[in-house]
């Protein structure tokens, strides 16, 4: 496998950003930056020559004024927390509100907005990053790192670690739009979802989710069988109408690596599945998406948003001392 670096700018800040290519044999390559842990691009082997199909800027700037968190890593706590409020070991704790009255993926300077240390690998990249105690309001400094890895069948490995030096929450993703008839494309409706999942989170209409978990039988949210995104997102539904289409956690029973969930295109016979060790997949229809609304689907393997205020939830509490770790893996595929 090739892997080159090359310059991305500097931040107005006045750090350096670099982008590693990473071009693998079976003729896949993807784009790493330095700048969120940021996966920039991939290309896969279409039936007509290479498709993008990450959606990427092409310039730092537009990454320091995005607003959509296109292909970052995101944390300390991806998805909502209700209010900005949690409690750990007895204490409450205040972290940023950036999004009206409740916290989003991290705060206004969450992972996304950090540079990482690169570390060139021979199968891929390494990242890494440290946050403060009391950064953004969590608790505990913390040491993150990500890792984007090639396998021989031209799978591509997102492994994510991170350790705290006091007893914090931490529960991280990968936060791509995913639009496989590349990057001319406007929208991703045609664009065929399905996942094992039977249930998914209730959300309420500020997207923060009630506690509740819904069946997905007998509701626009079943995709046992791979289904157009157009033919659900705007239904008349009380949960389509809360997240303005798709914007809800899927619950995928089972544990370790198994597929969470697949994309795919009829029109350029491309397909993405989907495996991850973490307890669902958030689907993203990129409802608010600029400057085209709907045209990528995010895919965020994870777990439930707001997890902190429902016991009832899978715990993102990490111990102190204590290897949080889970895999996110990306498989290509063309048909024709």
């Amino acid at each position: 496998m090739k892997i080159t670096t090359k310059p991305f700018g500097t931040t107005r800040s006045g750090e350096a950003v670099v982008c590693v290519r990473m071009e693998h044999e079976s003729g896949i390559t993807a784009e790493v930056l330095s700048y969120g842990a940021i996966l920039r691009a991939v290309w896969v082997p279409g039936k007509n020559g290479p498709v993008q199909v990450c959606k990427g800027y092409e310039t730092l700037e537009e990454y320091q004024d995005g607003t959509c968190y296109l292909g970052a890593i995101v944390g300390r706590c991806a998805g909502r927390i209700a209010g900005g409020r949690l409690t750990l070991n007895g204490k409450e704790y205040q972290v940023t509100c950036n999004q009206g009255e409740n916290h989003l993926h991290g705060g206004n300077q969450g992972f996304d907005r950090k540079v990482w240390n690169v570390e060139l690998l021979p199968d891929g990249v390494q990242l890494t990053c440290q946050a403060r105690d009391g950064e953004e309001g969590y608790p505990g400094a913390l040491d993150v790192t990500v890792r984007y890895r090639f396998d021989q069948d031209g799978a591509l490995n997102l492994e994510l670690e991170g350790t705290a030096q006091a007893d914090t929450i931490l529960s991280l993703t990968h936060h791509g739009y995913w639009n496989l008839e590349g990057e001319e494309s406007l929208s991703v409706g045609d664009h065929l979802f399905s996942t094992p999942a039977r249930q998914f989170v209730e959300i309420r209409p500020d997207c923060i989710p009630t506690g509740k978990f819904i069946h997905t039988q007998n509701t626009p949210f079943d995709f046992a069988r791979p289904t157009p995104l157009k033919e659900r997102w705007d239904l008349e539904d009380s949960q389509l109408a809360a997240g303005s289409g798709f914007d809800h956690t899927f619950l995928v029973e089972g544990e370790g690596l198994r597929p969470v969930c697949c994309l795919e295109s009829p029109v350029s016979g491309l397909s993405l599945k989907v495996n991850a060790t973490l307890p669902g997949i958030h689907l993203y229809t990129g409802n608010f998406l600029e400057p085209v609304r709907r045209s990528g689907a995010a895919l965020e393997a994870q777990f439930i948003p707001d997890a902190p205020n429902h016991p009832q939830f899978p715990s993102i509490y990490l111990p102190e001392g204590k290897l949080w770790k889970h895999k996110i893996q990306y498989c290509f595929a063309c048909e024709g």
